[in-house]
Order: C-alpha cells, then structure tokens, then sequence
C-alpha cells in the first residue's frame, strides 16, 4: 500500500487537513462505509510520513476485517473508496479563487427563496468588508464582481429608477476584466520575446495606445501591468522609473504571487540595460529591487532555486554590498538543495572575495565549483578566466581560454548571439594579455585606446564582461 495513489495523495495533506479529512470520513453526510471510516483510522497514525513502518495490505485488511481471510479485492475497494472520498475533501476545500463561494451561493440561495431583507443585509455586510480588504488580488476582484451583480438586485428592489448599482456592477467587471485582460498581454510579450517568435496577441495595438494616454485603473496590479507593457511595447525608460516608484509605494498592497511577477518582469529590463546596452545605472536598480525583495521576505514566491540563490550573491555584490550578501547566504543557504550546497557556498565566497581583491582566495574557491547547469559551468569559467589574468597567469590565462572555447562552441543550448559575446570576450583577453607583455609603453598605451574604443562600442555586457574589459583597459591607457 506504500505506492499506491491513496498514500500519495494522503502525504500531501497538512496535519490542520488530516484532522479535517478525518472529521468528513466520519461524517454520514459524506461516507456510510465504516470499512472506509477503518482504514482511514488506521491510515491516521501513520501520517505524514507512511514510512517503512506503514503495514503492508494483509496485516492492514486483518485490523480491518478480523478473522476474514484475505481477499485483495475487497480491501483495493475500499482504499479506492477512500481515494475518492480524499478528491471530494479537496473539492470542498476553498483555494484563494473560491473561498467567496460558499458566501456567494448563501446570497444567491437567499435572493432566489425572495427573502430579500437577509440577501440586502449580507450582500451590505460583505461590501462593508470588501472595501476594508487590503490586499485586492485577482480572487478578490472577481469575487467584487459577483457581490455587485448582487448589490445591483438590492439597489433595484430599494430604488427601481436608480442606475448606481448598473454603473458599480460594470466598474467591478471592468476592474476585473481588465487586470486579466494585462496580465495576459504582459505574459504573451514575454512569451514571445524568450522564444523569439511573433504571437497573434490580439488588439494589442489598440489597448497600449490607450494606455499611453491615459492610466487604465489605479488598482496596484492592474497598474503595474499597464507600466509592464509600455515598457516593453515602447522601451523608453520613463517607464520604468515610474513603475518602480508605484512598485515600492504599493508593495504592501500586492500578494506574494503579483509582487513576485511584477519583479521579475521589471528585473527583466534591468538585466537587459546590463547584459546588453551595458549601463551601469542598473546595476544599482537591480540591486534595490532584489534588496527590497530580501527586506521584505520575498526572496521566492516558492521554493528557492539555487541558480536564484546565485543570482542574488552577483547582484548584491557588483552593488558592492557584501555586508549584506554575507547576511543573505546566512539566512538562506540552509534551504538549498544538500548536492549544490557547496557549489553555492563556494561560488558565493569567491565572488565576494574576487570583488574584495583576494584573488588568490577566489581562485582556489572558483576552482572547486562544479554547477550541473551550463549557463552557470560558463560564468564559473569566465571568473577563472579573469582571475588567472588578475594574477599574472598570462599562460594559465591562454591556456585556459582555449579549453573553453572548444567545449563552449559545443553548447546546444547557449545561443548563438550569446557565443559571440563570450568568445568576443576571450579573444579580447587574449589581445590584453598581449598588451601586457608589450616593452613599448607608448605602443601598447595607443593599442589599448583603440581597444577599449572597440569594447564599447561593440562588446556586449553578459554577466559583467564588457565592464570588467574596460576597467581593465583603462588601467592601461
């Protein structure tokens, strides 16, 4: 029975929920079968684990059905009864999107039975409560538009001329309609951006002119939406800047899943003015996003990954807050996955002491990092990279640089725009590594003018290469 899909589903019931499922199995509204109600008594001690002491069917049907020879049949009928009973607990159990159901069907049942005095008293009670909700997500705003088509019965039986209640009922579903109807552009866009293809993403056009005129709703999703998509339909940064300032001020009004999405998307755009135009402004905007985010406990709107985990040691580090990233791998390396513990750990510490100037540290830290995932095995190879030359390894430096382009270029899953800005990265190290070993000082000054007029024009920035060849180029100028 330890497989079976009734113990699966079983282990995922919280301890607050076994009790629950307990109570509805012994329920005659919901099960008679008191074989049913048995198994699930004896299922019970063994939660939430079913580990290796969880009997095996004989002894199970025995406590069962005492004194009965065994028959598999009759106890795999019953654990499927039970099954079917633990979908129908779950049926029944509110998520975030239905938890007004049972309130509605009240009021509907109400107004349907003409008991008009109770259906107005609640559908007032609940408004009441409405507008007192703080935080007014996507569930609530449709559950708003369910209470005003109510509110419209109650304005109507108390004022039949009266069209307030037709207007509320339109705005609530307006509210609602349009916070779906962006956040579905914003994903589409993102969609089609990341895959590189061209989506059908209807009247598209005609709904981000009007959001260019005129702000749509100042309800903080749906807003912040609007920005997201100006943003990336017209690129112009004033965007940005103004959906940040609306993001911090209106943080405590959002759930963990909008406040989640709307930082990654806006993140997305600094990530982009820093891999790819190479300004350095973003840098601090990423680092003020993702430390907000870190203040106020939403590192992760789930489980936390440990290339998220990277992420922030790289972002609060080239901010250079290592006070702080200390503090982050403090309280958080306790939650990554026991095989990467040490890759994160390893990783992190050389790249605050590479950015410290303890290179000799950073190096020997870097080496012994070995990340299953390419786009992280590339940027462990480039801190190599940048380490060895720092140090003066200039034949460590080629050595190394030409072992990784030959495994590099062979990389299926790494674009080929990003190939080109990697290998345009080593081959420019080469050429610096070149300059060094120059004798003739005003020769090898001249050349690294030229070069670093070359670097920013056409280097690209992917995880701080182009900034670490300027730096570099400028020591040499």
């Amino acid at each position: 029975m330890k497989n079976t899909k009734l113990i699966t589903l079983l282990k995922t019931f919280s301890r607050e929920e076994i009790k629950k499922f307990r109570d509805f199995v012994l329920s005659p509204y919901f099960n008679k079968n008191k074989n049913v109600q048995k198994l699930n008594e004896v299922l019970f001690r063994f939660h939430p684990e079913f580990d290796s002491t969880l009997p095996d069917e004989e002894t199970i049907f025995s406590e069962i059905f005492p004194g009965e020879e065994f028959d598999y049949f009759k106890i795999k009928n019953i654990s499927s009864d039970l099954y079917n009973l633990g979908l129908e607990f779950l049926r029944l159990t509110p998520n975030p999107a239905t938890e007004f159901t049972s309130q509605y069907n009240l009021i509907v049942q109400l107004r349907m039975r003409k008991l008009f005095n109770l259906h107005g008293k609640l559908v007032k009670s609940i408004e009441k409560t409405f507008k007192e909700t703080k935080v007014k997500d996507n569930a609530f705003l449709y559950s708003n538009y369910l209470i005003a088509t109510e509110s419209q019965f109650v304005d109507l039986f108390e004022k039949p001329s009266s069209i307030s209640g037709i207007v509320n009922e339109f705005d609530s579903f307006f509210e609602y309609f349009l916070n779906n109807l962006l956040h579905y552009y914003n994903l589409l866009i993102h969609i089609s951006k990341d895959n590189n293809i061209k989506l059908d993403i209807k009247m598209m056009e005609e709904v981000t002119a009007f959001l260019e005129h005129d702000k749509a709703s100042e309800h903080p999703v749906t807003l912040s939406y609007n920005y997201l998509i100006l943003l990336k339909t017209r690129g112009k940064e004033e965007y940005f800047f103004k959906l940040k300032e609306h993001y911090f001020r209106n943080f405590e009004f959002m759930n963990e899943f909008s406040a989640y999405t709307v930082h990654m998307y806006m993140f997305g755009y600094c990530a982009d003015k820093y891999n790819i135009s190479g300004d350095r402004r973003f840098i601090n905007e990423g680092y003020e996003l993702y430390r907000h985010s870190y203040l106020n406990n939403r590192v992760t709107s789930g489980e936390l990954l440990y290339p998220d985990f990277v992420n922030y040691i790289k972002i609060f580090v080239r901010a250079g807050d290592t006070e702080l990233t200390r503090k982050f791998i403090a309280d958080y390396a306790a939650q990554l996955p026991k095989d990467q513990l040490d890759n994160c750990l390893n990783y992190s510490n050389a790249y605050i002491a590479h950015y410290e100037g303890d290179y000799n540290k950073a190096l020997k830290l870097i080496t012994m990092v070995n990340f299953p995932l390419a786009i992280l095995k590339v940027q462990v190879r480039l801190i190599e990279v940048q380490l060895n030359f720092q140090l003066g390894y200039y034949e460590e430096t080629r050595s190394l640089i030409e072992s990784f382009k030959k495994t590099f270029t062979k990389e299926a899953v790494i674009s080929d725009n990003f190939k080109g800005s990697i290998l345009s990265f080593l081959k420019m190290t080469i050429n610096l590594i070149n300059l060094k070993q120059e004798p003739n000082k005003k020769k090898m000054q001249a050349e690294a003018k030229r070069l670093l007029e070359m670097v920013e024009k056409k280097q690209m920035n992917h995880f701080g290469i182009k900034f670490w060849l300027e730096d570099r180029l400028k020591e040499l100028v």
